[in-house]
């Protein structure tokens, strides 16, 4: 009996963006990680006259969301894309998830086409932070297809360590925020809690089309939850006070505010000695309402108050590395 040939499995150690740009599919970063993009469709049910059996086929094809983690790493035209989607700019675009093995070559490749984003997750700010974090990106596509591997070589391990440096320039211990005319510039802040940006994707289902085309709706914009020293908390008391307790709901009393993510040596005797990795813009922020954060007596700690903030906008502006 002839030997068989026997196909290996391999192992997959990094997964890449590729965004299509200037007519040509480009190099985005690695992913920490990919869930979704699960190939679907819904079940159509035909029941004939004559004998008890139900006939079964499958639909129109589906494809569920793509969700992916992102450092700081990632090329300028990502964070553009970005951008735009919070810009009410939404932009689709074309691209692929790629699977590499140990040795940085090409072994499966999914190819999406007119991506739109849908949400953006933005990491727990925390002074008192160990670990990295990363932004989670999901994003809704109109078609998406297994193609075969070209067996591509990506870049060199030494390309990897060059791009993992950018990455860990980043730790979510580095930041500032402020509010203008009510907080310090920049604010003493201890925590700001993980947020989520979403846009509605409508689906319009088009007879002469296979896949449902999907359209980009409206962008909510969260809440804030901000953690502050105590001893800092009198300017935002007075300011809950002239919007709730007084009623002045006048346009003075909206504040724009900004998020700044610091690279490590950014900060030195209280200064900021480099450009913010990336800068959120804040757009009438609003106070609803602050307290106390939970203390124990039987432990020492210093004195924090929770505020709520309500806001309109934000705008991502780039720094280095980044748009």
């Amino acid at each position: 009996m002839a030997a068989q040939t026997r196909t290996r499995p391999y192992i997959s150690s990094r997964f890449v963006l590729e965004l299509d740009d200037s007519g040509s599919s480009q190099y985005m970063g690695t992913l920490q990680t990919i869930e979704g993009g699960t190939f679907k469709s819904d079940l159509l049910e035909e029941k004939v006259g004559g004998h008890g059996a139900v006939i079964k086929y499958p639909g129109r094809p589906k494809f569920d969301d793509v969700t992916i983690q992102v450092g700081m790493a990632m090329a300028p035209r990502f964070w553009r894309w970005l951008k735009k989607s919070f810009s009410y700019e939404a932009e689709r675009v074309d691209g692929s998830l790629v699977a590499l093995d140990f040795d940085n070559k090409e072994r499966w490749r999914r190819r999406f086409t007119n991506a739109l984003i849908k949400e953006v997750t933005f990491p727990t700010l925390d002074g008192a932070a160990k670990e990295p974090a990363y932004l989670t990106v999901k994003f809704a596509v109109e078609s998406l297809k297994e193609e075969a591997s070209g067996g591509n070589q990506y870049p060199s391990e030494q390309q990897y360590k060059d791009e993992w440096e950018r990455q860990r320039m980043w730790l979510p211990s580095m930041f500032t925020f402020s509010v203008d005319g009510i907080s310090k510039d920049p604010a003493e802040t201890c925590k700001i809690d993980s947020f989520t940006i979403k846009q509605e994707i409508i689906e319009n289902p088009i007879g002469r089309f296979l896949e449902n085309l999907k359209e980009p709706g409206r962008v909510d914009f969260p809440n804030l939850s901000v953690t502050i020293l105590q001893r800092d908390a009198s300017p935002w008391m007075k300011w809950w006070d002239a919007l709730v307790r007084e009623g002045k709901h006048l346009p003075t009393q909206q504040h724009d505010g900004h998020i700044w993510y610091l690279p490590r040596d950014s900060v030195g005797s209280g200064q900021l000695k480099n450009k913010p990795l990336l800068t959120l813009d804040l757009f009438g922020v609003t106070i609803l309402g602050l307290g106390p954060v939970k203390h124990d007596s039987k432990q020492l700690q210093l004195q924090k108050v929770k505020l709520d903030l309500a806001l309109e906008r934000i705008e991502l502006q780039g720094g280095e590395g980044t748009v």
